[in-house]
């Protein structure tokens, strides 16, 4: 009995020392949520053992970056989207490319993990931003809740009416003062929309005095006139408040409005686009990425692990931890969560129309100057041609090295 009890010990040993050894490096959850979803996992895999290391985003990018140059090691790792380019460039992640192959008609948001010719991650959970609007103060506007603004000159129309209803009502709510909104939640997207773009394709030109840019600044500009302008939370707080009519946000003010302000009915459509019969319904595309390091050692099994986050059923339940990003997989709306969240469904829509950054490693550089541009001309009201000239040059500046 002994020794059948010592082979059995052995036995187990051996298993336990003969599993491959994972570390999963990410931000949408917590160790709590991960421990659940890698369980199923590891059940299924039970020669792999996963560790999972929840990082924030106030310092992942940061620890990404040491562990890499210090040879820690590591695996598979949540990335945002407009990380990659960066990432790509040091030579720190494992091309995608057959999961582009195997799964590229499966899942939609492969244009935020593209650089040079190649995939360098896959797409896991997708996120946007969409048109919020106060019901109660469009009627007040004597506007109609049922026919929200679909074009820029509706929504400026619109909120011109509702900023007139009284000084302490704004007709929209334009983000300002804080490093990503001001470009993200908007200005850019309606860039897109027109067609244009700050910079070319290749990343080698910056085109911020360009027709399409400066339309869409003449009409920024305009419509901050009818705006409070302020940080995205206080945004989000004064729409609660209803002081303000509409404002561009991602789904996770859904949950934040019906929580904290119950009584206030609004509504979700899609970003208007420049003219009913011209652009498109242009939006951010934010996304959760999952790259697979260069140097880990364990890439086959890595694989296996970003295969089975990737599944719908699994990235829907990650999802629905925070639900404001929503599976990439094609078929991710047809879940029944969405027939009794439909304003959740439209985020989910909108993303056909989501655009990533230029996929550029110099990119945070250039948001920055992006930013500043845009708050001269809604904070100071500078005079657009002269702003879009130094800071295009700037912009070039950073493109070709020189900062």
């Amino acid at each position: 009995m002994k020794r059948i009890l010592v082979v059995l010990l052995v036995v187990v040993a051996l298993l336990s020392f003969s599993k491959t050894k994972l570390t999963f490096w990410g931000f949408m959850m917590n160790d709590e949520h991960a421990k659940k979803v890698l369980e199923k996992f590891m059940a299924e895999n039970p020669d792999i053992e996963v560790e999972y290391v929840q990082l924030s985003w106030a310092n992942g990018f940061d620890k990404i970056v040491t562990a890499i140059a210090g040879g820690e090691d590591l695996d598979v790792v949540e990335l945002g989207n407009t990380w990659v380019a960066n990432f790509a460039e040091r030579n720190a992640l494992e091309s995608m490319d057959i999961f582009y192959k195997n799964y590229g008609k499966d899942y939609v948001g492969w244009n935020t993990v593209y650089y040079q010719g190649s995939y360098w991650a896959v797409p896991w959970l997708l996120g946007t931003r969409a048109l919020f609007y106060n019901l109660e103060l469009f009627e007040k506007a004597g506007l109609d809740p049922d026919n929200p603004p679909k074009t820029w000159e509706e929504l400026y129309v619109a909120a011109k009416k509702i900023n007139e209803l009284s000084d302490d009502i704004y007709g929209f709510g334009m983000p300002a003062g804080e490093n990503y909104s001001p470009w993200q939640q908007w200005f850019l997207p309606a860039v897109w929309g027109t067609g244009g773009d700050i910079i070319t394709e290749d990343g080698k030109r910056a085109l911020l005095t360009s027709c399409k840019v400066k339309e869409t600044a003449e009409f920024y500009k305009a419509l901050s006139e009818v705006s409070l302008k302020t940080k995205q939370a206080d945004l989000a707080k004064a729409f609660g408040e209803g002081k303000i009519g509409l404002y561009v946000s991602g789904a996770w003010d859904i949950d934040y409005l019906e929580t904290n302000y119950p009584e206030t009915p609004f509504n979700v459509v899609f970003i208007p686009k420049p003219a009913a019969w011209y652009g498109t319904h242009a939006s951010f595309a934010g996304a959760e990425v999952l790259a697979i390091m260069k140097h880990s050692k364990h890439k086959k099994e890595a694989q296996k692990l970003v295969e089975f986050l990737i599944r719908p059923d699994i990235a829907m339940e990650v999802a629905m931890i925070w639900p404001a990003i929503f599976p990439s997989h094609v078929d991710a709306g047809n879940d029944p969560w969405f027939e009794d969240h439909p304003m959740h469904k439209v985020f989910y829509e909108q993303n056909k129309y989501a655009k990533p950054v230029p996929s550029i490693p110099a990119w945070p550089k250039v948001q920055a100057v992006l930013t500043e541009a845009i708050e001269k001309i809604i904070l100071q009201d500078a005079d657009i041609d002269t702003t879009h000239f130094e800071y295009n040059m700037k912009i070039q500046k950073i493109l070709d090295g020189e900062e």
